[in-house]
């Protein structure tokens, strides 16, 4: 079993975001996760949460972005209670039998998350 965990500053996204716009999105989320952030109540808060989390999983997989994982490798989505998890993308180089959990928080100032990985 193996975990990680990552913080991102909500002011550092909301910079980055209002100065690229989606292109700044499209560099490390996916179009699915881009519509659902941008759907959100909560834009920007959205956005760190995913980044956190694809920081986090990397982490737990102990590869970072390398060795054939990078930011599309995978998407962080939400399932109908809106619960998140991640799906892998068909090209992904994720170990075969592994189960991937998340968890994201984030309040008026930072989103966290963390990526538990059983199965390594």
């Amino acid at each position: 079993m193996e975990i990680g965990v990552d913080i991102v500053d909500l002011d550092r996204i909301e910079r980055m975001y209002n100065r690229y716009g989606v292109k700044f999105l499209q560099r490390f989320l996916s179009e699915e996760e881009i519509a659902v952030c941008l759907h959100k109540p909560q834009v920007i808060a959205s956005i760190a949460g995913r980044f956190a989390a694809k920081e986090a999983v990397v982490k737990a997989l102990g590869t970072g972005f390398s060795g054939g994982v990078h930011w599309k490798s995978f998407a962080i989505l939400n399932d109908e209670r809106g619960r998140p998890f991640v799906q892998p993308a068909a090209e992904a180089h994720f170990p075969s039998g592994c189960v991937v959990k998340i968890s994201i928080a984030h309040d008026r100032h930072a989103a966290i998350a963390t990526a538990l990985i059983d199965g390594l």
